[in-house]
């Protein structure tokens, strides 16, 4: 059974787009034409923010709003890093390597500790999904 993830607003998101409105409206209080200009774009940058801005994620059937991190490994270490998720282990050396990006780990984790990780396997043009998403500890 796949359980999906959704991107979510997290309260960092909330902020940071209050911010700008209100940073934006203050700046029409100056009546001058360049404070004006700025308090514009803010409110304009705002607004569109609160479209876009989605940083936090959530899983279908559990509590909370989950961080994800991705790290990168060469294909060496792809048999190690299989074989401790799928036992439900979480891998403990996240030295990403810059050369040779073959595998992908996603991690998935929120404030209370519980945390997810996905597995993919980089086939040329595309990340193919080798483990669905799996709680690891």
């Amino acid at each position: 059974m796949e359980k999906k993830i959704t991107k979510v607003r997290t309260a960092k998101d909330i902020i940071i787009t209050i911010a700008l409105l209100v940073l934006g409206a203050a700046c029409f209080a100056f009546r001058s034409t360049g404070m004006m200009i700025l308090g514009g774009m803010l409110i304009f940058t705002g607004i569109a923010l609160l479209f876009v801005l989605r940083s936090g994620y959530r899983i279908e059937g559990e509590e909370g709003v989950f961080k994800k991190k991705e790290h990168y490994f060469p294909d060496s270490k792809y048999d190690v890093i299989y074989s401790e998720i799928n036992a439900g282990r979480m891998i403990t050396d996240y030295s990403d390597e810059d050369k040779a990006i073959i595998v992908r780990l996603d991690v998935y984790s929120n404030s209370s500790g519980k945390k997810f990780a996905e597995l993919y396997k980089y086939i040329p043009y595309d990340y193919v999904r080798k483990i669905e998403l799996t709680e690891v500890s």
